[in-house]
């Protein structure tokens, strides 16, 4: 655990996170985005690949701009909206108890806030180690 510390004591960037799950999964909706465009327009992947690296860093451009505020009401948002969806395919779907299904929904609850309240870490630490002399 100790090489997980720098020399300052404070804990390194470099370490496992909950805030690269959602970091994965922007850039697989940024390579999705662009292989799309580049399918719709009859263009191949290396156009494909271009329009990925447009789309992230406008992705990476529209979140550092989120203010704290926002953040967070997006993120809840998600997150309640996924826990809400997971609860209604556990309870139609599959007809699980009322209890059952609510138990099992707080899975993805407590996995995509951890990511939230990580990435946001995550993203605060980035932007400090860019922007430090």
């Amino acid at each position: 655990m100790a090489a997980d510390f720098s020399p300052s004591g404070k804990p390194s960037i470099v370490r496992v996170r909950a805030g690269l799950l959602l970091l994965l999964a922007l850039i697989l909706f940024c390579v999705s985005a662009g292989r799309f465009v580049g399918v719709q327009m009859g263009l191949g992947w290396a156009w494909g690949m271009v329009g990925a690296l447009i789309v992230a860093v406008l992705v990476g451009f529209g979140l550092s701009r989120l203010s704290r505020k926002i953040y967070f009401i997006i993120s809840a948002v998600i997150t309640l909206l996924t826990t809400y969806l997971a609860y209604d395919f556990l309870r139609g779907a599959l007809e699980w108890s009322s209890t059952l299904s609510l138990l099992f929904a707080l899975v993805p609850f407590a996995i995509l806030a951890a990511a939230f309240w990580d990435f946001r870490r995550l993203k605060l630490e980035v932007s400090g180690w860019l922007n430090s002399p």
